[in-house]
């Protein structure tokens, strides 16, 4: 029997260990793409605390193709609108599981508005691939992140609307809106 020390420990950044093991952040279902959709849904209709929105969530996603969508609700990055996230992105702690999407994902675009201030971000999985720009503000608080699902990882892989209850009983106070637009082509 070997000694286990300190020589047998890899400390892995976010990033990568979301993508050495999927199932911790998304569950284990043979249809990853979905349980990543699902996953960001779920977080968006339940946001901490210190982030909700003063009424209840309102999160819209957008199925653009097989491995492609948006999602977008009424609560900022952070706290106060804040950016400071992981690897200098707009992706905070808050949104842990949109970071752990992004960390599967060949390429995320991040809009997030808040106080009148609007700015956008591309990452390359989770890692900023240049600075943020500002946007025009739309009005209120928000923000959309367009995610293409990384197809080495993912294939052979399509997205399906979320199979879970998104609400567990009693899980809120004020249950939020949720909607779906399948945006992909009909194929004949």
């Amino acid at each position: 029997m070997s000694e286990y020390t300190a020589a047998n420990i890899t400390v892995l950044d976010f990033d990568e260990s979301v993508r050495r093991r999927p199932g911790m952040y998304f569950g284990a279902d043979a249809h990853l793409a979905t349980s990543v959709l699902t996953a960001v849904v779920i977080a968006s209709l339940h946001p901490g605390p210190r982030v909700a929105p003063t009424g209840p969530p309102e999160v819209t996603v957008e199925i653009l193709y097989d491995l492609a969508f948006s999602i977008g609700d009424n609560w900022p990055t952070g706290p106060d609108g804040s950016t400071a996230g992981y690897y200098g992105s707009l992706l905070t702690s808050y949104r842990w599981v949109h970071a752990a999407a992004a960390a599967v994902s060949a390429h995320t675009t991040v809009e997030t508005w808040h106080a009148g201030h609007a700015l956008r971000q591309d990452l390359a999985g989770l890692r900023p691939t240049g600075p943020t720009h500002g946007l025009d503000a739309p009005g209120g608080t928000g923000t959309t992140l367009t995610y293409r699902l990384d197809p080495s990882y993912f294939m052979p892989s399509t997205l399906n609307a979320p199979t879970l209850d998104l609400h567990a009983d009693g899980c809120c106070d004020l249950p939020g809106q949720f909607h779906l637009r399948d945006r992909r082509p009909a194929t004949s």
